[in-house]
């Protein structure tokens, strides 16, 4: 069984692009009419990359507590931790906006989605640079 922490990095790029491609089929639906098609699978991609998030924080936290830690890393770490409980929950309340308020402010929906991706990708280049740059989570960081 691989360790606790690997789980992680194998989690994470599902909301990644669950979300974007929600993204960009939930922009292609808002261009046109007759686009129902594109705006049911944004909803099914933002539901699925908000489940897929909640999945890959937990497993974050697992890492956080059995991955051999990185002192440099520290800071960038509780700097990736904090991003992504903030894209957990917006991406969380985009996904209670789309199924109670659907209608509501299709443009105002669209620019949240897009300051959230902002965010999740914020996320995403922490937990690169915790990887490539201090090397955390990995066979150099365990010597």
């Amino acid at each position: 069984m691989p360790k606790p922490y690997l789980w992680h990095p194998a989690a994470v790029h599902f909301p990644i692009a669950l979300l974007l491609a929600g993204l960009a089929a939930a922009l292609a639906s808002s261009r046109g009419k007759g686009k129902s098609c594109l705006a049911d699978a944004a909803s099914w991609l933002l539901w699925l990359g908000t489940a897929s998030a909640w999945a890959a924080a937990g497993l974050g936290l697992l890492a956080a507590k059995t991955a051999p830690h990185v002192p440099p890393a520290w800071r960038t770490l509780a700097e990736h931790r904090h991003l992504a409980f903030w894209t957990v929950a917006l991406f969380t309340a985009l996904s209670l906006w789309r199924i109670f308020w659907r209608e509501r402010r299709p443009r105002l929906f669209l620019l949240a989605w897009l300051c959230a991706s902002a965010v999740l990708l914020s996320t995403a280049f922490h937990g690169g640079e915790l990887v490539f740059s201090y090397n955390m989570g990995t066979e150099a960081s365990a010597e």
